[in-house]
């Protein structure tokens, strides 16, 4: 039987899927939770315990549980009969040798712990094949909510420049080959210079990190991309109106993201922070450079 897609089982089977949301921090499962409710559906949230504020998820059915848990979290998806779970949001990697997981979370660790020498995106593969293992579907963000995919073309009023066009397509090329050794999805080009990649502190990061080496003129630019191969049901590329406030701090001249793998929430704040600042924000793609 040939599989049926995403939207088709969505659009067919409303009222039996329910969605999980396992939620780390940062906007983007909030985002998510709201996107699914104005769609008619009610999910139900895990708050990773440290990362994700329940202050902020008072309006959503939700519980929080500490990230060595695992059996509760997949007691707690049981209960509330979840069926497609999808992981939301940054997680910082727990210490190993101070954890205290329950038996799940001992399974789940013997599992990852050979699986993260090969990086982040081992790691989210291991994870979302224990997870599957267990009965649940996993859905990626951009499968649920496909209004947060990063458009095609220049998204504001800003246009790139000859210059930052040259450094765009640098970028690309730097970003493949560090994707490539699942390190990062971002760097920084200025004039054809390497300013800097994106390693562990994720995008936001390394834009508070460059921002010690800003010229006084705008100059240079972010470009971010999927890595080659990457699980992106678990972590695709994700950008905010922060990041272009940060972006803008950095005295970078613009953005390019890449088109329809790239997550990008709330797209009009983000668009007009871009315009106010002078900066461009762009959805290219890098298969065909434009």
């Amino acid at each position: 039987m040939r599989k049926q897609s995403v939207d088709s089982v969505i659009r067919n089977n409303t009222n039996s899927m329910r969605v999980g949301i396992v939620a780390g921090s940062g906007s983007l499962p909030l985002a998510l939770a709201e996107a699914l409710r104005g769609d008619g559906k009610a999910p139900y949230l895990l708050l990773v315990e440290g990362e994700a504020d329940p202050a902020e998820y008072k309006d959503f059915p939700h519980e929080v549980i500490r990230i060595t848990k695992v059996g509760r979290f997949l007691k707690a998806l049981a209960r509330e009969k979840c069926t497609h779970i999808t992981l939301a949001g940054p997680v910082k990697r727990p210490d190993l040798k101070n954890l205290v997981p329950d038996m799940e979370g001992v399974k789940l660790l013997a599992r990852i712990t050979g699986a993260s020498r090969k990086g982040d995106d081992g790691l989210m593969r291991a994870i979302t094949s224990y997870i599957q293992e267990k009965g649940f579907t996993i859905i990626g963000a951009h499968e649920l909510a496909r209004d947060l995919l990063v458009p095609t073309g220049q998204l504001g009023k800003v246009s790139p420049t000859e210059r930052d066009k040259a450094d765009i397509t640098a970028g690309m090329r730097i970003v493949k080959a560090v994707g490539a050794l699942d390190i990062g999805q971002a760097a920084i080009i200025r004039d054809g210079y390497v300013l800097a990649v994106e390693a562990a502190e994720g995008t936001d990061g390394l834009l508070s990190r460059s921002a010690a080496f800003a010229w006084e003129e705008r100059a240079g630019v972010l470009v971010k991309l999927s890595k080659p191969g990457q699980e992106l049901k678990a972590d695709m590329p994700t950008i905010g109106p922060d990041t272009v406030t940060l972006a803008a701090e950095a005295n970078l001249r613009g953005i390019a993201l890449e088109e329809k793998k790239t997550l990008i929430l709330d797209l009009k704040e983000s668009i007009r922070r871009a315009d106010a600042a002078g900066i461009f924000l762009i959805g290219l793609d890098p298969e065909s450079g434009s």
